[in-house]
């Protein structure tokens, strides 16, 4: 149950990424975060942090992945099966292989990767929320 659950989440945080990237690119590309100063809009704020997280070239499999994660899904479940047939028709394997799982060793690790980077961006907006809330005591 917590599985599936995470599994939703997960999906819901990828289509908002692909979201906010499809807006980034129309707005001209630059890469630039707008957050409202005064903004208590936890969504928007954990999406921004999240994009701002993601932006540069060593986090483009993570953007791509994320963008297009069910297709990613779907064609390393493909290449899984393609490849444990082809190991156990050719004769290098009798029954059962793990080698065909390791298509998704990546995708694991991207959203592993998508998920840190949320939790991350979640902890940064309750740690602004705190210090908002200190100052005004």
């Amino acid at each position: 149950m917590v599985g599936a659950l995470q599994g939703r989440d997960t999906e819901a945080q990828a289509r908002a990424l692909a979201e906010d990237l499809r807006q980034r690119d129309g707005d001209g590309g630059d890469g630039a975060i707008t957050r409202g100063a005064g903004s208590v809009d936890r969504a928007a704020t954990v999406r921004a942090t999240t994009l701002e997280a993601l932006s540069g070239p060593w986090n483009a499999p993570v953007r791509l992945l994320g963008r297009y994660r069910t297709a990613a899904w779907a064609v390393s479940l493909i290449l899984c099966f393609a490849t444990n047939t082809a190991l156990r028709r050719t004769g290098v394997v009798d029954h059962f292989s793990l080698w065909g799982y390791l298509w998704l060793i990546p995708l694991l690790i991207v959203d592993r990767r998508f998920a840190a980077v949320r939790k991350e961006a979640e902890a940064r907006h309750v740690a602004h929320l705190e210090a908002v809330l200190a100052e005004r005591s």
